[in-house]
């Protein structure tokens, strides 16, 4: 069964196109709505196919389909973007083409024969080049299957959706708090007009505590997160975050792949 990616920052579309695919019989399809967490669902489960809308706020499509085009481990993965009408598509180099380029206000059964399509055509080129090869293209007896991939911690699903809920604040421009319950305590991320601007976890501050609650978050099963939106931040609010949304989710996101956890928090005692 091919496994699927869809990147799309309108929930509501992204939940259309899913459950139409899923119709369709494409079982394994998982979807985020930012392009960062997109790039960490690469890491953890290299897709067959990645299907993407061209306007994604912080990594757009086009963006995407290079960084991925140009990473070896992610030869062979089918790119399909969907432009809308009023998308502006730059003319990439030959090499970071996506395989197919969708444009325009279209149902979904034309972006699920698409992929269909796209599937099946790989599928042929393979066994083209396994003939050419002398190979067969088929097993002669069972194969055993190959070890399942190891699960992501419990709680990396809801970092996703902390992460999507972050977008929309900065997308809609918003100011309040963003006040994160966890087992292991309780952290607050503060945005300014949709910028990131402060964060505070177990007694630290700034990207520190940003980067420490997302750790944090990613490895337990249970925690709950709201958003306070406010008027104004009072004159005397601490400001001590200076990055974008975009480059604190991705440093956060490495220092989860690469096993920071326990730097990142001190046990509590």
């Amino acid at each position: 069964m091919p496994r699927l990616l869809l990147i799309d920052p309108d929930r509501d579309g992204l939940d259309a196109l899913h459950a139409a695919l899923r119709r369709a019989g494409f079982d394994d399809v998982a979807t985020v709505t930012s392009g960062a967490f997109a790039l960490t669902t690469l890491e953890r489960n290299r897709p067959d196919l990645i299907v993407s809308r061209a306007s994604v706020p912080d990594i757009d499509g086009h963006e995407l389909c290079a960084i991925v085009r140009n990473d070896p481990s992610m030869t062979g993965v089918l790119f399909l973007l969907l432009e809308g009408p009023g998308d502006h598509a730059p003319e990439p180099q030959h090499e970071d083409k996506p395989d197919q380029v969708l444009a325009g206000d279209l149902p979904l059964a034309t972006i699920v024969s698409a992929v269909a399509a796209l599937l099946q055509e790989h599928d042929e080129s393979d066994e083209a080049e396994a003939e050419l090869a002398g190979r067969p293209t088929a097993p002669a007896a069972p194969v055993e299957a190959a070890p399942a991939e190891e699960a992501p911690p419990p709680g990396a699903f809801e970092v996703m959706k902390l992460a999507e809920t972050m977008q929309e604040i900065v997308v809609g421009t918003k100011t309040g708090r963003l006040v994160l319950t966890l087992c292991s305590g309780r952290g607050v991320i503060i945005f300014e007009r949709g910028k990131v601007v402060h964060a505070e976890f177990f007694g630290l501050i700034g990207e520190t505590a940003f980067a420490a609650l997302l750790v944090a978050a990613h490895g337990e099963a249970q925690g709950t997160f709201g958003f306070e939106a406010l008027v104004a931040l009072p004159p005397n609010a601490m400001r001590t975050i200076n990055r974008d949304l975009k480059q604190l989710l991705l440093s956060a996101a490495a220092g989860i792949d690469e096993g920071r956890a326990g730097a990142a928090v001190a046990p509590v005692s």
